[in-house]
């Protein structure tokens, strides 16, 4: 049943992600795969702070390893980076291999702290 819960939560995530990488995605930047990976980072931390005090397995695979699995995507954002280097654009290359990294881990600490106050 495990994993009936992680590829309901997986689709539901894969199919907002999907949403908003092309509602937000430009020809420049991939500013949709940036905003769904800080957003997701925030989820994360905010539902590991609720997961940290009571513990709902299904709950969790379906919203962490699922939905956030799915919505979030690290694959998306290394061949975004790749084909950056690939055109020269050394530039945003670097603001977002930089944002993604602290602004995610920012976003997973606030979702965090907000929940473990």
């Amino acid at each position: 049943m495990n994993f009936f819960w992680i590829a309901l939560g997986g689709a539901a995530g894969s199919l907002l992600r999907y949403g908003c990488s092309r509602w937000l995605n430009g020809p420049a930047f991939p500013f949709g795969t940036l905003a769904v990976n800080i957003a997701g980072s925030f989820l994360i931390g905010l539902l590991w702070a609720v997961f940290s005090r009571q513990s709902d397995e299904t709950a969790r695979l379906l919203l962490i390893t699922g939905f956030c699995g799915g919505f979030t995507t690290f694959s998306a954002f290394s061949l975004e980076g790749l084909q950056m280097l690939q055109q020269g654009r050394f530039a945003p290359f670097f603001i977002y291999t930089f944002a993604t990294i602290i602004f995610g881990l920012l976003a997973t600490y606030t979702g965090f702290k907000l929940m473990h106050t």
